[in-house]
């Protein structure tokens, strides 16, 4: 068999192995999507909870201004809003106290036509009305005491709108193609995440699993998306699901290592008062391996079409060679990440962060707590995986490109 002919088996073996992957991994998707059992959730034990509605500001009848000590603005305001929203409520004109509090006055009043969202609480019958909700709730005319209504926030859908825009048409005209191909894989990311995993994990199904198993499929077919159906792709295929596979492995060795139980944060201890009843440590981990999973496709695209591309250049490299000197790039490539994917942590915890670092307590006491020994596993053990993650594909790719070329 002459070198041409032993390359084409070698990439049709690949084609084969990536199929079989591919339709293991949806197979098992779409069997746990048929066979799972109803949502686990009783909202008759939870905490009785209000309805968020739409209203638009028909006139501020009051309004005073006055600045804290620290420079901020707090508003006080007496606002009539009429309903938008379908329902019950709708076209409802009712008058509501709002406090607000920002750096600027502008980001936190209300003007006339304004949109604005507005929390309806039913009290039942002979309740009395906490202190918050007596200075900032209001009534419609005919309507009775037990109803209370507070404005939420402030409705911030168009400049959220714009900016996606914005995203997507700077995607397309940098990215082109590629750009189209990276949207629908965000759009397919969304959809896993919304319509897979979240509801399996309320079915109480192990969420480890569950993710793993979700997540692999949808590096998959974004990989494919962006890379195209080559043996570069093949290569980060195997990558990926090899590296995602000890990162969930390293999550459950740490977390367990850590005594980390779940319950680190405010959200988790609501889903519980909520009765959803979920395994909060699974939850905890597979947030760990989704976070993780977002920058493993990067790492190990760029990682397989460098050892590709250096393969092209020069035919005759042998395994050793190529090795060497994809790792020379992978190992630049990943200080950076690590560094990204560490600051990234490091960003939605910065009010925490700082918060802590004026309690009169000692680091080493501090970074004990649950709450922040969460952020350094979550942080650490995606870099462990990013690094491990590296030198696989590398090793793959630098096997695979020689013998899979043209």
């Amino acid at each position: 068999m002459d070198l041409h002919q032993r390359n084409r088996t070698t990439r049709y073996l690949l084609d084969g192995v990536a199929v079989l992957v591919l339709a293991g991994l949806a197979s098992l998707v779409l069997a746990l999507a048929l066979t799972r059992p109803p949502i686990q959730y009783n909202p008759d034990t939870a905490p009785e909870l209000g309805t968020t509605v739409r209203a638009r500001v028909l006139s501020v009848t009051d309004e005073t201004q006055t600045l804290d000590p620290a420079g901020l603005v707090m508003v006080f305001q007496q606002l009539e809003l009429r309903i938008l929203t379908p329902g019950p409520y709708h076209d409802q004109i009712v008058t509501v106290s709002y406090n607000g509090m920002g750096p600027t006055l502008s980001a936190v009043r209300f003007r006339e036509g304004a949109r604005a969202l507005v929390y309806i609480t039913e009290l039942p019958e002979g309740s009395q009305l906490s202190s918050d909700q007596e200075s900032q709730s209001g009534q419609a005319p005919e309507s009775a005491a037990r109803v209370v209504y507070q404005v939420a926030d402030h409705i911030r859908l168009l400049p959220l709108g714009l900016v996606a825009v914005a995203f997507a048409v700077v995607t397309v005209i940098i990215g082109r193609w590629q750009g189209v191909r990276a949207l629908v894989g965000l759009a397919l990311s969304a959809l896993l995440i919304g319509a897979f995993i979240m509801p399996q994990i309320l079915a109480h199904r192990d969420p480890v699993l569950v993710t793993l198993v979700g997540a692999a499929l949808l590096l998959a077919g974004t990989l494919y998306l962006i890379q195209g159906w080559n043996p570069a792709g093949h290569a980060a295929l195997l990558g990926v699901l090899i590296s995602l596979a000890a990162t969930g492995a390293l999550a459950m060795l740490w977390t367990h290592l850590a005594f980390l139980t779940g319950f680190g944060s405010e959200e988790t201890l609501f889903l519980q008062a909520v009765g959803v009843g979920v395994q909060m440590r699974g939850l905890l981990l597979a947030g760990m391996i989704l976070g993780a999973a977002g920058v493993l496709d990067d790492v190990v695209i760029a990682q397989a079409v460098t050892v590709f591309e250096l393969a092209a250049a020069s035919p005759d490299r042998r395994f050793r060679t190529l090795y060497q000197r994809g790792m020379r790039v992978g190992v630049t490539h990943l200080a950076s990440m690590v560094n990204t994917l560490v600051l990234a942590y490091a960003s939605t915890a910065l009010p925490l962060l700082i918060l802590f670092y004026l309690y009169p307590e000692p680091w080493y006491l501090t970074i004990n707590r649950e709450l922040i020994a969460e952020e350094i596993v979550r942080a650490l053990v995606g870099s462990l995986g990013l690094m491990l993650a590296v030198p696989l594909t590398t090793v793959i790719a630098a096997w695979i490109a020689p013998r899979s070329a043209d």
